[in-house]
């Protein structure tokens, strides 16, 4: 069996609440931030890779002015070190490795998961058998191109994939090409789901 996991709220938390109350001082600066960044369509094009972080903080500070440029980066730059690596799923991960099944990530992310990768995500570099990221292909989920994507990069046959992700549209999305999805509502279904193909 092939698995197939997104990275937010699959491997660890997104929660750009929670990073932005850990970085903003006061409520003000919240939603000036959340305004910029999250509402702005901008970190949407961190994840679709037409942007850069480097850029991503430039043009937030361009709006919203220098005094914020050093909370502008941390959140840009440091946002994982504000929330939650669901370290539990590494030890079944590991058991699904064990009994022959391949590991993959399919995720809407910026080049920030390379660093993930080396850093908080580390455990996962030696069970991976590879992954596709939006900011590498030009494309988002739901967009099915994502899905064809490591199906034909990893020689993959769709009957014989499991998928999990937190977002509906994209479990359907991951349906129509003949993939069994599950979608992770709380932290908890992660482990769950996947000891049931252990």
């Amino acid at each position: 069996m092939n698995i197939i996991l997104d990275m937010g709220n699959v491997l660890l938390e997104w929660n750009k609440d929670k990073i932005l109350q850990g970085v903003s001082d006061t409520k003000e600066e919240y939603f000036i931030l959340d305004k910029a960044i999250f509402q702005s369509g901008l970190w949407e094009r961190l994840d679709l890779g037409t942007m850069t972080r480097e850029e991503l903080v430039l043009k937030v500070v361009l709006m919203i002015g220098r005094t914020y440029q050093k909370k502008v980066e941390e959140v840009i730059w440091n946002w994982s070190s504000y929330i939650d690596i669901y370290t539990e799923v590494f030890p079944v991960l590991s058991e699904l490795k064990k009994k022959g099944h391949r590991i993959f990530v399919l995720s809407n992310t910026s080049k920030v998961f390379y660093d993930l990768l080396e850093e908080q995500l580390s455990p996962l570099k030696e069970l991976l058998d590879g992954f596709v990221l939006s900011c590498d292909i030009k494309a988002i989920k739901p967009d099915l191109a994502m899905f064809k994507e490591i199906l034909d990069k990893y020689q993959l046959d769709p009957t014989n994939c499991v998928f999990l992700d937190d977002i509906e549209d994209n479990t359907i999305a991951a349906e129509k090409l003949g993939i069994k999805a599950h979608q992770v509502k709380k932290r908890s279904d992660v482990v769950d789901i996947l000891k049931s193909y252990i």
